[in-house]
């Protein structure tokens, strides 16, 4: 039976099996696959244990979408019933997600605190900064300094949000994603700089709300324009309807906070400018890596301009350091990513790897309005890498459950090589449940299954996943409902 072993001090040095930096996602998965190896862990977290996948970001940020897909249900007017009054409370909302944040943390300290209490692992709240390329200074918040070695060490210390030269942020009026917990009321009109995944997704949770006017600001010429055009015009149609006006091919050109408010221009493709006016903005102009301070330069390690630190298969150009997440140039912004990246770091330390970790089934959900979520390739990365591919287009309404739902403008989206029985390079699904029904295509992919090994896989009825098969189907030309005779 493999034991724990325990920690030693040599001297002014503390060692360990492995240091990890950074709390987040990526290095809460490593310190808990570390566990299972039964090696001894230094955590270092400079905040509070979770970072951006509980608190400012994944969970926090899906609790109010999840808060406000339930609040939108109050004003459908298709399912037999009619709401004339009803009552919210801002401050209420805001508690229940520091609720759900709370009851994660908890979790991760809860386990934490266990293998603490087993003397194999160790959390200590500072900062940590390479003192050469086999150590690192610790700065704990409470007590002094301190040196610890490690034969490794695992960088996971997340990402922040990008700022915008000469705006200052108060956290109130003009604030981040960083900041949703420090308002105290709805912003009646805000202005949303960026529309990204965080612009969008704050969009669709703000828009939701009666007398909310949203504005978004756009240099392409559609919202999203990394994903398909039909996505991106399908979301921006529904967010219309919900009171969100875009400006896209435009620019700001100035922008002034005062007391009374935020004042701004935008100027369009014409070359025509508009002032506008604002109650709080909010910038969503993506993230930026937490690499600075960590010494990275004393250590050797690469750092690109951009902050990120190049790595192959989780490992820097030192051996024995590993970077993950969000500070990894390899995939940025999932948590699922980071998490299966810490865990691989540390099974690639110890000789545990079981297989490549492999990116080509990444998948991944929008919480927009509605949910669109996808694996693989969309059509225009599929055209821009030069496959030779087919698409086929299925509708929500074709399935029964989808009919049950009373979906509208919901569809699945299949991109697969050209052959007569092809391979799967990625999907889209635009619509209730998303997430739930990607993960079926994820699997094909992984294991590079056929299309017509999807068509013969025994659904369950009724269900969304259908849809997906029927898309199969539809695209070898044997579907059982034709979309090609009940197009629109």
């Amino acid at each position: 039976m493999n034991e724990y072993t325990i920690f030693t001090t040599l001297g002014d040095v503390s060692r360990y099996d492995l240091v990890v930096v950074g709390g987040g996602a990526a290095g809460f998965a490593a310190a808990m696959r570390a566990m299972d190896l039964h090696k001894k862990v230094l955590l270092i977290e400079r905040n509070r244990i979770g970072g951006n996948a509980v608190f400012n970001g994944a969970l926090s940020s899906k609790t109010w979408w999840e808060l406000s897909r339930d609040f939108d249900k109050l004003f459908l007017t298709d399912r037999g019933y009619q709401v004339k009054e009803y009552n919210y409370s801002f401050s209420e909302f805001r508690e229940i997600v520091r609720q759900a944040t709370e009851e994660r943390h908890a979790q991760m300290l809860r386990q934490l605190h266990y293998y603490e209490q087993q003397r194999v692992l160790e959390v200590v709240y500072g900062r940590a900064e390479f003192a050469d390329a086999r150590s690192m200074w610790v700065y704990p918040q409470k007590g002094s300094p301190f040196r610890v070695e490690a034969p490794h060490f695992l960088l996971a210390t997340g990402s922040r949000p990008r700022l915008l030269p000469n705006l200052p942020i108060d956290g109130k009026r003009v604030f981040t994603s960083d900041h949703i917990d420090q308002l105290e009321e709805f912003p009646r009109e805000l202005l949303i700089i960026g529309s990204g995944v965080i612009g969008c997704e704050f969009a669709t949770i703000f828009s939701t709300f009666p007398n909310l006017r949203v504005t978004m600001i756009e240099k392409a010429a559609r919202i999203l324009p990394y994903e398909d055009e039909d996505i991106s015009q399908v979301i921006m149609r529904n967010l219309s309807e919900c009171n969100v006006r875009f400006f896209t091919e435009s620019q700001l050109k100035d922008i002034k906070v005062t007391d009374d408010g935020i004042w701004y221009k935008v100027q369009r493709k014409d070359g025509k400018v508009w002032e506008e006016y604002a109650t709080h903005a909010l910038v969503a102009v993506g993230r930026i890596p937490n690499s600075e301070g960590l010494g990275l330069d004393k250590a050797g390690v690469e750092v690109e301009p951009s902050g990120q630190v190049p790595t192959e298969q989780t490992q820097t150009n030192v051996p024995y350091i590993y970077a993950v997440g969000d500070l990894d140039t390899q995939r940025a912004g999932f948590v699922n990513v980071a998490e299966q990246e810490g865990r691989y770091a540390v099974e690639r330390m110890f000789g545990k790897v079981r297989r490549p970790l492999e990116y080509d089934h990444l998948s991944w959900i929008m919480f927009l309005r509605p949910e669109v979520a996808g694996v693989g390739l969309n059509e225009q990365q599929a055209r821009a890498e030069g496959y030779a591919y087919r698409v086929i287009r299925y509708s929500y309404d074709l399935t029964a459950r989808g009919i049950a739902m009373r979906t509208r403008r919901s569809f699945f989206k299949l991109i697969t090589t050209d052959e007569p029985d092809p391979y799967i390079l990625g999907c889209r699904a635009v619509g209730p449940q998303a997430s739930s029904i990607i993960g079926l295509v994820a699997m094909m992919i992984r294991f590079s299954r056929r299309l017509s090994d999807l068509t013969t896989i025994l659904q369950p009825h009724p269900s969304l996943t259908e849809g997906i098969q029927e898309a199969a189907r539809a695209l070898l030309g044997e579907a059982i409902f034709r979309p090609e005779m009940h197009a629109e």
